[in-house]
């Protein structure tokens, strides 16, 4: 199951937005080392988190195995303010039809991460298509770009790579439009009929 979590927030909406902090904290803070984030309550919250912003979250048997975050260029956001330096001219393309894309993440040795990933990636194409967004941006680990090109995106750098606390970043923007979804949803199909392996751990990015 898919969930968009969007403003107005209800309660429910409440606690599933705690489980995913709660949940990226584990993966982001303590397993990735991102050490600047740490907080006594355990959540991954950042100037980010908040009204404006909206987060897919897929479950399966209840459990969160993957996700995202998608935000309004118009507002601040991460790519701008904290990695401006690997865009090419120092800050990231802005408008009212480009949303950022971060804290994206799937269950690593789940048996159906490829299915996992790619139907996070439609669950955005589709928030995009309703919301009049055509433009994508976020910042990756280099070595992520082949699993987003391996979907069919149509990814264009930013900047050039750089390394950022041993980390390989790269800056990109996916264009975002009625072939994607329907790339999206092909590959989806393809995954899910394809036989499962074996469960397990996560992979953020």
């Amino acid at each position: 199951m898919i969930t968009l979590i969007q403003a107005p927030f209800d309660g429910d909406d409440a606690k599933r937005l705690r489980d995913l902090f709660a949940l990226r904290y584990e993966l982001f803070v303590e397993g990735r080392g991102w050490r600047t984030l740490e907080r006594a309550d355990r959540l991954d919250i950042d100037q980010y988190d908040d009204e404006h912003t909206a987060y897919i979250v897929k479950y399966i048997d209840g459990v969160i195995v993957g996700g995202a975050r998608l935000r309004p260029t118009i507002r601040q956001h991460m790519l701008q303010e904290v990695f401006g330096d690997l865009c090419e001219g120092g800050s990231p393309p802005i408008g009212p039809q480009i949303y950022e894309c971060s804290r994206t993440f799937v269950a690593r040795r789940h048996p159906q991460r490829r299915a996992i990933f790619a139907e996070v990636l439609l669950a955005a194409a589709n928030f995009c298509l309703a919301n009049n967004v055509n433009t994508l941006t976020g910042v990756l680990e280099t070595w992520w770009l082949n699993s987003y090109l391996a979907l069919g995106l149509n990814a264009t750098p930013l900047g050039m790579p750089q390394d950022v606390d041993g980390m390989s970043l790269l800056a990109v923007s996916f264009v975002v439009d009625e072939s994607v979804r329907v790339n999206l949803s092909q590959r989806l199909a393809m995954f899910r009929s394809l036989r499962p392996a074996r469960p397990q751990a996560l992979h953020a990015a």
